[in-house]
């Protein structure tokens, strides 16, 4: 495929909670210039929205039952990822680790037709992204509130050793009141000179004035600017 009919693509790696997170994805994605960028979800966040629309959030019966069937059919049949299915159906990979490699595959295959892909991703997305980024093809990543720690179980390697080594270029968004790692994360963690934090008076929940909305929306839309 030429580099012409390429599309541009801003891939969106989303939190645990999707849920919870749906007028902030308004507020930031609504308030984008894309600049010919077309927004795409990760496949576990995709089929999340369709149950979210169809079912909706609360049913137990969806978000219980129903959609890990229809996730695991996607994961094997449509990404062929059995061999990753039955390690996390048998516990030997986690949770997190099962969603990194399903979305390491799916940007594998979006490559294929990516002349340039940007990636905003949001909390547990972030660790996600951060920990393939030197694999893959990627123009720069943005995140939204970043989990350096856990605020009960705190460091874990998992969460931060990786960042130390990142080679593309990497801008995290942090709440200054984040119980996931405030100021404090710079003298605390050890981290690339690709990445670069911008700080925000927010917490986890990135409950965002308009002040700070348009920081955020303007460094995006900066690089989607320079992608042409």
């Amino acid at each position: 495929m030429s580099s012409r009919s390429k599309k541009k693509y801003l891939l969106v790696l989303g939190r645990e909670a999707l849920d919870r997170d749906s007028s902030l994805y308004q507020e930031v994605l609504g308030n984008l210039e894309l600049n010919g960028f077309e927004i795409v979800f990760d496949p576990m966040d995709r089929i999340r929205f369709a149950f979210m629309r169809k079912i909706g959030p609360g049913k137990f019966l969806g978000k219980h039952l129903l959609l890990p069937i229809w996730r695991s059919l996607y994961v094997v049949f449509v990404q062929r990822q059995l061999i990753d299915f039955l390690l996390f159906v048998f516990n030997r990979i986690s949770s997190l680790e099962f969603r990194t490699r399903v979305a390491s595959a799916y940007i594998r295959i979006l490559s294929n037709h990516t002349s340039y892909l940007v990636v905003l991703a949001r909390s547990a997305g972030s660790i996600v992204i951060s920990s393939i980024a030197n694999q893959i093809e990627v123009e720069h990543i943005f995140c939204l509130g970043y989990p350096f720690k856990h605020p009960e179980e705190g460091d874990a390697e998992f969460r931060t050793a990786h960042l130390a080594e990142i080679q593309k270029p990497m801008v995290i968004f942090q709440g200054e009141r984040d119980p996931y790692g405030g100021r404090e994360i710079l003298s605390h963690y050890r981290l690339s000179s690709q990445i670069h934090l911008s700080f925000i008076d927010v917490d986890h929940d990135f409950n965002l004035n308009e002040k700070d909305l348009f920081l955020v929306t303007s460094e995006i839309e900066k690089v989607l600017s320079k992608c042409t």
